[in-house]
């Protein structure tokens, strides 16, 4: 496995689990099973920790060719 590979693999494994997690929040609001006053907490403290993450691995990807 190369060295390119595995950063794609990685790259979407963060923004898929970003991904993931925002929507089974959004769900389990809908749902009843969160109020909404937990799920906001639960989106805003999760996207305050990965959104660097997430922003880097984009920036990698689909920043200006040089």
């Amino acid at each position: 496995m190369t060295i390119e590979k595995i950063r794609t693999w990685l790259s979407f494994i963060v923004v898929g689990g970003f991904s993931l997690v925002a929507f089974l929040t959004v769900i389990f609001v809908v749902t009843g099973l969160l109020d909404s006053e937990g799920g906001i907490e639960i989106l805003k403290t999760f996207s305050s920790v990965f959104s660097g993450f997430v922003g880097l691995v984009v920036g990698y990807y689909f920043g200006r060719d040089k």
